[in-house]
């Protein structure tokens, strides 16, 4: 864990020395705030930023790294409400799978949303236990 730590910490100093600015999607602004998108160690953040921290540069916005590191983040942090593993049982999914009417190779590739309603329907627990996460995240 303090590995993991220290090598988040070195990448942020790494990506603030060498990469002066990062690219951004600009979800939407108001008045003065902007809430923008990034990818930061293959993953997805949003945070709040002020307007005037967003360049534009031949049609691509940038910020600098500090702006975006000290912006409000925006959304929930779905990591730290979940449990770490979720698993569905292959069993449940093979009767879900046969319930739906998937029986064959054919049945698959011809029902895609067939097949993808059947596997929500073995994960209903999931679903259930975050339909409880949300409705207890405060407003």
């Amino acid at each position: 864990m303090l590995r993991q730590i220290k090598q988040d910490l070195l990448s942020e100093e790494l990506m603030t020395r060498l990469i002066p600015a990062i690219a951004v999607k600009v979800i939407r602004s108001k008045g003065q705030a902007s809430l923008v998108e990034w990818e930061k160690l293959g993953k997805l953040k949003r945070a709040l930023i002020p307007r005037e921290a967003i360049t534009e540069d031949h049609g691509k916005f940038l910020v600098a790294f500090d702006d975006l590191e000290m912006g409000i983040p925006y959304g929930v942090n779905w990591k730290s409400r979940l449990r770490e593993e979720f698993v569905v049982p292959g069993a449940k999914i093979a009767e879900q799978l046969e319930v739906s009417g998937i029986w064959t190779k054919e049945d698959y590739i011809s029902n895609p949303g067939i097949v993808q309603q059947a596997v929500l329907a073995a994960a209903k627990e999931i679903l259930a236990e975050l339909r409880v996460i949300v409705h207890n995240i405060p407003k």
